[in-house]
């Protein structure tokens, strides 16, 4: 045995892979340098994936800060009365023209009947004028006659007095002629008048007609806003939809224009979206949208935008400017951005499943080619 060999034992002991060629530092090295390439990968992908995702969320905004709306309305009466009938039940869907409540019509259907007989009295009179009226016409005609002949009697009477009158002071005519005279004008004057009289009697006759005749449209008017009224005890649901807010029972009285409950159109939905308003600049009334609903999840549903509030109430205002949307802020000790309604119809709401408050979210996908949205 070589003294070496005996001197160094463990010579014998090492791994052959030790003793392959190209291991040791250049292994080392390729193996550091597929791991940077790796990293860099990596993290170029990562910021690739960051700018595609910032990208696309600066041109389809999305947020959970949506809400299902519908319109919803006051059912309020016409006329008062007690309620005699309660068709409705809270939160009962009901469809458009289904009686909702009656209101008790004894009052009004008595108006109707006194505005039927007021009308029935009047006619009846006009029909009396009626058959009057040529006797009527007659008789002025009559009257009009003699008021012609007192008149031209009692001008020849005058006549004759200024005749005599003259011929008085020459001794042609009596004094007794002149005074006789003058007595046959006074008294035909006085026939002059009594005819007029009865003249004027005659006409007011005729016209008599004429007033009950101009009477009668306002006592039909009289009757047909009886009968709208007595209509209006009955109240008809105007469209398909939701009864909200019903806390009444028969018997309760309502009283005209004032609202008995609410009521939930359920035939059009939307959901306002609030989106910063950084976000505005890539949202157009016409855009299409994708909406989820958080009582739902699991399905879509296709909306279009449209149109964006052109005003909210501040937070910075003392005063609250009616009829403005207001939206809340995140943060009051930080300058957020201010988020505006966005208003987007609904196109396939399913009204088992929209309820009017339930939380959505909201993308905005939008403007999709005609061909494109038909295929889907």
């Amino acid at each position: 045995m070589n003294p070496t060999q005996q001197e160094n034992p463990t010579n014998q002991a090492k791994p052959d892979s030790y003793s392959k060629p190209g291991s040791g530092p250049a292994q080392g090295r390729f193996k550091r340098f597929l791991i940077l390439i790796l990293g860099l990968v990596i993290v170029g992908s990562a910021v690739a994936l960051s700018l595609w995702a910032w990208n696309f969320n600066e041109l389809h905004p999305r947020t959970d800060d949506a809400v299902a709306r519908a319109n919803m309305i006051g059912i309020a009466p016409r006329v008062s009365g007690p309620i005699i009938k309660l068709n409705v039940s809270d939160n009962q869907s009901v469809r458009g023209g289904d009686l909702l409540f009656e209101i008790d019509p004894a009052d009004y259907q008595l108006s109707v009947d006194r505005a039927k007989a007021a009308l029935e009295a009047l006619d009846q009179q006009i029909v009396t004028a009626q058959s009057q009226d040529a006797q009527l016409k007659f008789q002025v005609k009559a009257a009009e006659a003699g008021v012609q002949q007192a008149a031209a009697e009692r001008d020849q009477a005058a006549d004759t007095l200024h005749r005599l009158e003259p011929l008085l002071p020459k001794g042609f005519a009596t004094k007794e002629q002149v005074d006789e005279a003058r007595t046959k004008v006074a008294s035909l004057e006085a026939e002059v008048a009594q005819a007029n009289e009865k003249l004027n009697q005659a006409r007011v006759a005729v016209s008599s007609l004429a007033t009950l005749q101009a009477q009668r449209p306002g006592a039909v008017a009289t009757l047909g806003t009886t009968q709208l009224e007595l209509s209006y005890t009955r109240i008809y649901a105007p469209f398909d939809g939701q009864v909200v807010g019903l806390n009444i029972s028969e018997g309760f009285y309502a009283h005209a224009g004032i609202e008995v409950f609410s009521f939930l159109d359920s035939r059009k939905w939307y959901v306002l979206a609030n989106f910063r308003e950084r976000e505005l600049q890539s949202i157009r009334p016409g855009m299409k949208a994708e909406i989820y609903l958080l009582s739902d999840p699991d399905r879509r549903f296709q909306g279009i935008v449209q149109g964006i509030s052109p005003a909210v109430q501040s937070q910075e205002d003392d005063v609250e400017i009616k009829g403005l949307p207001f939206v809340k802020r995140d943060l009051n000790w930080v300058r957020i951005a201010q988020r505006f309604p966005v208003r987007i119809e609904i196109e396939n709401p399913d009204p088992g499943i929209f309820r009017m408050g339930t939380t959505a979210v909201t993308t905005i996908v939008g403007f999709i080619p005609p061909s494109v949205s038909s295929s889907k």
